[in-house]
C-alpha cells in the first residue's frame, strides 16, 4: 500500500513540469504583427517526455494539435479561438519501498488529454519599420477543461478530471533588426478533483483532491541567423501549489508547493513564407526537494492560411 500511495504522489506532481510544456514559445505572440485578419493557423507537436530517480521514473510521448484563428482591427489583435488537444502515452516505473533492489512497477495510461482553450487579447505597435522595432503586449487565459479520459478507479490517468484556469500577462520586445526578448507572467486556479483514488489505511478510497493557486513566469530572448533560420533560449519557472486530500480524518498535505525551473532550447527554420518548423531541447535545471528532474525533446511545426 505505501507502494501505491507513492505512486499517487509522484503523479500528482507530474503537472509540475506539465505547466511548463503548456506555455508558449518565445515569438507566438509577435505573429500578431504578420498575420492577416481573419487568418489561421496550425500548430502540430511532438514532444518525448522523460524524469528519472532512485524511486521512481517516467516516460511519455505528448502530440498535441491546435487551431487559431485571428482577428486584427488596426493595432489590436483578437484570438477568439484557440483550441489545443493533446494526445498522450505515459508509463510511470515505481520503485517498491520493501524491496528497493527490486524490479520497479510499471504504471501506464494513454489516451486523449484535457483540452485547452487559449483566447488572446494583444496590441503591438511599431516604432522603426526599417529596422523593425517593434513592441507588443498581451493577455492569454489558458482554460483547460476536464475533458480528458479519465478512470476514478487508475492511479495514472492521462487526463486531470478538474478546471484549471491560468491567466498569462506578456511584454516583447524586437531590437537591432534580428532580436527579441519577452517577460511572461501568469498564475494558475485549480479546481479540485473530487475522485482521486489514494489509499486509506489498508483501503483505497476516492478522495477530494485541492491544490492553491500556481504561479510560473518565462524570460525569452531570440535571435534570427539568417531570413530563414533563428534560434532562442527561455527560462521558465513554475511554483505549483500546495496540494491537500480531503480525508475521513481530516485534511492531509500530498505535497508542499514545489518549483521547477528549466531552460527551452529552440532552433526554428522558416520552410517557406507561412510554414516553420521548430526543434526543442528543454531540460530541467533545478527543482524543489522530492521532485524528480525531467526533460523533453520535441518539434513543432506551424502553418499559416492567409
Amino acid at each position: 500500500m505505501k507502494r501505491a500511495l507513492l505512486a499517487v504522489l509522484f503523479v500528482s506532481l507530474l503537472s509540475a513540469t506539465g505547466a511548463q510544456a503548456q506555455q508558449a514559445d518565445f515569438r507566438d505572440y509577435e505573429a500578431g504583427f504578420y498575420v492577416p485578419h481573419r487568418g489561421i493557423i496550425a500548430h502540430t507537436y511532438l514532444r518525448h517526455v522523460s524524469a528519472s530517480s532512485d524511486q521512481r521514473d517516467f516516460s511519455q510521448m505528448q502530440a498535441a494539435f491546435r487551431a487559431t484563428y485571428v482577428l486584427k482591427f488596426g493595432e489590436l489583435v483578437v484570438v477568439p479561438f484557440d483550441v489545443s488537444l493533446p494526445v498522450v502515452d505515459v508509463t510511470v516505473f515505481q520503485a517498491n519501498p520493501a524491496s528497493p533492489a527490486a524490479p520497479k512497477t510499471a504504471l501506464r495510461a494513454s489516451g486523449v488529454g484535457d483540452i485547452t482553450y487559449i483566447p488572446t487579447v494583444g496590441y503591438g505597435w511599431v516604432q522603426d519599420a526599417e529596422t523593425r522595432t517593434q513592441t507588443w503586449v498581451a493577455l492569454t487565459p489558458y482554460v483547460t477543461l476536464p475533458t480528458g479520459r479519465y478512470d476514478s478507479n487508475r492511479f495514472v490517468n492521462v487526463g486531470s478530471n478538474r478546471w484549471t484556469v491560468r491567466p498569462q500577462l506578456v511584454l516583447g520586445q524586437r531590437f537591432l533588426k534580428a532580436f527579441t526578448a519577452e517577460i511572461m507572467a501568469n498564475v494558475g486556479f485549480h479546481g479540485d478533483n473530487d475522485e482521486f483514488l489514494a489509499p486509506v489505511g489498508t483501503e483505497v478510497a476516492k478522495l477530494n483532491l485541492s491544490q492553491a493557486p500556481s504561479l510560473g513566469g518565462v524570460l525569452a530572448l531570440g535571435m534570427d541567423l539568417s531570413p530563414t533560420f533563428f534560434t532562442g533560449a527561455a527560462y521558465y519557472i513554475d511554483a505549483a501549489g500546495k496540494r491537500t486530500l480531503d480525508t475521513p480524518v481530516g485534511e492531509v498535505e500530498v505535497s508542499p508547493r514545489q518549483t521547477v525551473q528549466s531552460l527551452r532550447l529552440t532552433m526554428g527554420i522558416r520552410l517557406e513564407k507561412a510554414s516553420t518548423l521548430m526543434l526543442q531541447f528543454q531540460p530541467d535545471i533545478a527543482a524543489s526537494e522530492g521532485v524528480a528532474k525531467g526533460q523533453f525533446v520535441g518539434a513543432r511545426f506551424v502553418h499559416a492560411f492567409f
